[in-house]
C-alpha cells in the first residue's frame, strides 16, 4: 500500500509540473516565472547589468539607450563574456516596425594571413596576443546611439564606470569562470592583477575593483571614440602586441594602430522569414546564426511538430535532422560577405527547404552533404569550429513603446585571449580562433570577419515583437532561439516555459546533445536505435544560455522578460510609474 501512495504521489507531481500546451514538456526544478510589466523589461546574465539599463528605461529612455548601457555595464560586471575588448551582433525593431541589423564583429588585423594560426604555438590553446582581432563593441554601441538613441555616449558608459570604479560583488559564474581560465590569466600579469586574487579566483561575494577600467572609460567619456580606435588606447594595446613584456609568454599579437582606425561597424539589412504566419527577423552573415536558424525554420515548416508531440522521438528526429542539412550548409557556404559570396536567397527558399526535407528520413539519423546550387556560389570544403570554448552574454530589451533590441556581446571564450593590455583594464578578444581551415568559405584573410554563430532573433506577431531571443554558448547559440521559436509556436509554451525546456543540438554527425533528464526513456532509446549517440547533460545542460523577452500578443501591451537559470538570472521590470521612453531619432 505505501508502495502505491508513493507512486501515486509521483504521478501527481509529474502531472502538475506538465507545461501547459506543451504536448510532453515538463517543468525543470529550476523554472521561474521572470517578470512582466507595461513600462519596460531588460533580460541579461548579470543583475547589476540588468539595473544599469533599467534604469535607463525608467527615466525615460529607449530600448536601444537601454541595451546599450547594458553591454557596457556587462564590461566590469561579466567582464568572462563582454567588452569593448570584443564585438557581436545587434537587431532593432522600431515602435514603427522596422528592422535593422548591426554587425560589429571584430576583423582580422591587416598581417594576418590564411596560414597565420597554423604553426603550434599559446594560440592552438586559444589564448595569447595573436588570436586577437580588431574589438567593434565600442564603435557598434556608438553607432546605435547616434542613429537610434536618445542619450549620449558618456551618459550611456556611466553606471559602467562606477561599477569599474566602486567594484561589483563577484557572482558564482564569474568566480567558476576565472577557476576554469585561471591557469592561462596567470601568463597575463596585468590579467592576473585584475582577475585573480593572490594567485586565485576571487569567491562568490568578493568585490572585484578594475580602476584601469575605469580610467579607459572615462577617457573614452571625455575624448569620445577616437581614444579608442587609433588614440592613446589603441597604443597601449598595439605595444603590448608588439613586446609582450607583461607576459610569461613571447606569443607576439599582429594588431597595428592602423587597423583600430580602419575599424567600422556595418549596419546591414536584416534576414526576412516566416515560420507558421509570424515574421522571424535575424541577422545576416558575417554570422551564420539568422541564415541557419530561418533555413531550419523553413525544413521544419512542413512538419506538424505540436502532432508529433514536444519531447517526442519524431519531433527531436525531426529538429535534428533538419539542423544537420542547415549546418551542413553552414559549414559550406556562411563567411564575411565581403570575401566569399553567399547564396541567402537560395538558402532561405521555401522551394530549397522542400528539397531538403525530402531526404529527411524520420525513423533514421543520417549525415547530409551541403546543396548545390548552379547559379550560385560553390561549395566549399566544411569550415569546422576550431574553438568549442565559445561564451558569449546576449541582452535583450523591450520598451514601452514596443521597440526592441536583441543584442550579443563577446570576447569568444571565457575571458577571450586572458590578455590585458597594461594599463588598459580590458580583457581582449580571441575571436581569430573562429576563422576555419585555409581553403574553406570561413578561411582566414587579412580585413575579414571570422564567421560567428550568435543569433540575435525576434518574432513578430499581429504587428508585435512577440519573441526578442538570443543565447550564449558558441556554435550552440544558433539552436536556442531556434528552439524558442518551435517552443512557442509549435508547443504553445510561455517564454519562462521556452527558457526552461529541455535542449537538444545535433551539429551534424549524430552526436546529439540532449539535456535528458526530462525526456521519457523510451524516446531516448528510440533515437539511439535510429542512430544517435547521446551526450547525456542531465536535466540542465551548459549552454545554449537564452535570454528571451517580448510583448504579449493581445492589447493590454504587457511585456515579459526571462533570464536562463542555466546561468545568473538578470531580468528587471520597470516599475509602472516610469516615464514614456523618448521616440528613437530612427535616421
Amino acid at each position: 500500500m505505501p508502495r502505491l501512495l508513493f507512486a501515486l504521489a509521483l504521478l501527481c507531481m509529474l502531472a502538475a509540473l506538465v507545461v501547459p500546451g506543451g504536448a510532453g514538456a515538463v517543468q525543470g526544478s529550476r523554472y521561474h516565472e521572470g517578470v512582466s510589466g507595461t513600462a519596460g523589461v531588460v533580460a541579461t546574465e548579470s543583475p547589476a547589468a540588468a539595473r544599469a539599463g533599467r534604469a535607463v528605461l525608467a527615466k525615460g529612455g529607449n530600448a536601444i539607450d537601454a541595451a546599450v548601457t547594458t553591454v557596457f555595464a556587462l564590461n566590469a560586471a561579466r567582464p568572462q563574456s563582454c567588452g569593448i575588448g570584443g564585438g557581436g551582433y545587434m537587431l532593432y525593431r522600431s515602435p514603427d516596425g522596422k528592422v535593422r541589423a548591426l554587425d560589429y564583429r571584430e576583423i582580422a588585423p591587416a598581417a594576418f594571413r590564411n596560414d597565420t594560426l597554423v604553426p603550434p604555438g599559446l594560440h592552438k590553446t586559444f589564448t595569447g596576443h595573436l588570436t586577437v582581432g580588431v574589438p567593434g563593441t565600442l564603435a557598434g554601441m556608438a553607432s546605435a546611439l547616434q542613429r537610434f538613441g536618445t542619450i549620449t555616449l558618456p551618459e550611456a558608459m556611466a553606471p559602467a564606470e562606477r561599477l569599474a570604479q566602486n567594484g561589483v560583488h563577484v557572482t558564482t559564474s564569474l568566480s567558476g569562470a576565472m577557476g576554469r581560465r585561471a591557469k592561462d590569466i596567470r601568463l597575463f600579469r596585468a590579467a592576473a592583477g585584475i582577475y585573480l586574487k593572490n594567485g586565485a579566483p576571487y569567491a562568490p561575494g568578493d568585490l572585484l575593483v578594475n580602476r584601469d577600467l575605469a580610467r579607459t572609460f572615462r577617457m573614452i567619456m571625455r575624448d569620445g571614440i577616437g581614444a579608442f580606435y587609433g588614440g592613446p588606447i589603441a597604443r597601449l594595446i598595439v605595444r603590448d602586441m608588439r613586446a609582450p613584456r607583461d607576459s610569461g609568454t613571447t606569443d607576439a599579437g599582429l594588431l597595428a594602430v592602423k587597423d583600430f582606425k580602419a575599424y567600422r561597424p556595418l549596419w546591414r539589412t536584416a534576414l526576412h522569414g516566416t515560420y507558421r504566419g509570424r515574421d522571424v527577423y535575424a541577422v545576416p552573415p558575417s554570422t551564420s546564426g539568422g541564415t541557419t536558424m530561418l533555413e531550419l525554420l523553413n525544413i521544419l515548416e512542413g512538419y506538424d511538430l505540436r502532432a508529433m508531440g514536444e519531447g517526442s522521438a519524431q519531433a527531436i528526429t525531426a529538429i535534428s535532422e533538419a539542423q544537420k542539412i542547415a549546418w551542413a550548409d553552414r559549414g559550406a557556404y556562411t563567411a564575411d560577405p565581403a570575401f566569399d559570396r553567399q547564396p541567402e536567397a537560395q538558402l532561405l527558399s521555401k522551394d530549397y527547404a522542400a528539397q531538403r526535407r525530402a531526404q529527411i528520413d524520420l525513423n533514421r539519423a543520417q549525415v547530409f552533404q551541403p546543396g548545390s546550387f548552379p547559379a550560385g556560389p560553390t561549395a566549399l570544403g566544411a569550415g569546422a569550429d576550431f574553438n568549442p570554448h565559445g561564451s558569449t552574454t546576449h541582452v535583450d530589451v523591450v520598451d514601452a513603446r514596443g521597440g526592441a533590441v536583441s543584442v550579443t556581446c563577446t570576447i569568444e571564450q571565457e575571458f577571450g585571449s586572458a590578455v590585458v593590455a597594461p594599463g588598459t583594464g580590458l580583457l581582449l578578444n580571441n575571436e581569430l580562433t573562429d576563422f576555419s581551415a585555409p581553403g574553406t568559405a570561413n578561411e582566414p584573410q587579412p580585413g575579414k570577419r571570422p564567421r560567428s554563430s550568435i543569433n540575435p532573433t525576434i518574432m513578430v506577431q499581429s504587428g508585435k515583437p512577440v519573441l526578442v531571443a538570443g543565447a550564449a554558448g558558441g556554435s550552440t547559440i544558433i539552436m536556442g532561439p531556434t528552439l524558442a521559436v518551435l517552443d512557442t509556436v509549435d508547443f504553445g509554451m510561455t517564454l519562462p516555459q521556452a527558457v526552461d525546456a529541455e535542449r537538444f543540438d545535433d551539429q551534424g554527425t549524430n552526436r546529439l546533445m540532449i539535456e535528458d533528464t526530462r525526456i521519457a526513456p523510451s524516446v531516448l532509446s528510440q533515437l539511439t536505435s535510429e542512430g544517435y549517440s547521446l551526450t547525456r547533460q542531465g536535466e540542465y545542460g551548459v549552454a545554449p544560455r537564452m535570454q528571451l523577452a517580448g510583448l504579449a500578443p493581445g492589447p493590454a501591451g504587457l511585456a515579459t522578460a526571462v533570464s536562463d537559470s542555466r546561468s545568473d538570472r538578470g531580468a528587471l521590470a520597470v516599475p509602472p510609474s516610469a516615464p514614456p521612453p523618448t521616440p528613437p531619432r530612427g535616421r
